[in-house]
């Protein structure tokens, strides 16, 4: 009859014959999405935030057993940053006041441990490293109201060179959250992708000031589901306002131009400025008979 240590042997030599699998399907992944590298050519995008949350949504979903969600999202994440950077260059700039790491955190969680985080001290600063091609994303503060100096009113620009809302981080939410939690959003020139749970931004300008009643309203009418609405006061007179609607918007979206037509004159311009996946909602770790397993 087996002994207890015969047991304990041979139970290490399934796992160890179960990371030699995993170590052989991570290899064989990489080569594939080289392979897809290679067919997009260098010129094609290889960023695909909407991707990664659709394949995050797709294994949470699938799931089960002691070993925490987060955990998944975590291996996932690595992985995803680390053939993103076989394809192509990936640098992220990081809003960091003085003091402050829970943004620079965030960035290291999402983008990978080998990825280059650069801290930056100003919002204005991470935007123009994004734009000039220094870093391929930035990771900035969610906008709150009457935040000083708002930083999305920069996305508010015609053509290519104006980066977008990607993401938001950290996409694994674990329930219930902290009150002091650190939120952030992430921006980039990478393209925006439909995944069936998103949320996307408007900056809306208008000449004189409209209230955020009456600019719900007009969204509402032109089909938009409003979730939240920000202002910030221009030169000039006119306002510019960020909205935080649902659902998935492209720059062509017919319903920008019946948002304006609804204005009469008062909203003079429209921009979609991306969006992002909706972040999953995770439980709680794992249980306390998984502390022991793969020991």
């Amino acid at each position: 009859m087996p002994s207890d240590q015969d047991s304990l042997a041979d139970l290490r030599r399934q796992i160890d014959d179960i990371d030699a699998a995993i170590h052989d399907l991570l290899m064989k992944r990489t080569e594939v999405a080289q392979r897809i590298g290679a067919v997009k050519g260098e010129d094609s995008v290889y960023m695909r935030p909407g991707r990664e949350a659709v394949v995050l949504r797709r294994l949470i979903a699938r799931h089960k057993g002691a070993l925490p969600g987060a955990l998944i999202v975590r291996i996932w994440r690595e992985i995803f940053a680390a053939v993103t950077a076989l394809q192509g260059p990936l640098a992220v700039a990081v809003y960091a006041p003085e003091g402050s790491f829970g943004y620079r955190n965030l960035a290291r969680d999402h983008y990978g441990w080998r990825t280059p985080i650069t801290a930056y001290r100003s919002a204005a600063q991470v935007l123009e490293a994004v734009s000039d091609g220094r870093a391929t994303v930035g990771v900035l503060p969610v906008p709150v109201e009457d935040g000083v100096d708002p930083w999305w009113r920069n996305l508010a620009r015609d053509g290519d060179a104006a980066p977008r809302v990607v993401a938001r981080l950290p996409f694994a939410v674990i329930a219930p959250s902290g009150t002091d939690s650190v939120e952030a959003l992430a921006i980039s020139h990478a393209v925006t992708e439909v995944t069936g749970e998103d949320r996307a931004f408007l900056v809306v300008e208008t000449g004189e000031l409209v209230s955020r009643s009456h600019l719900k309203q007009l969204l509402a009418e032109a089909g938009f589901e409003t979730l939240d609405i920000q202002g910030a006061e221009e030169e000039g007179g006119r306002s510019l306002n960020l909205a935080e609607v649902e659902g998935f918007v492209r720059d062509d979206d017919p319903r920008l131009a019946r948002l304006v037509e609804l204005g009469e004159g008062t909203l003079s311009h429209v921009w979609a400025v991306g969006g992002f996946a909706v972040p999953l909602l995770l439980e709680e770790t794992a249980s306390p008979e998984a502390e022991d397993a793969g020991r």
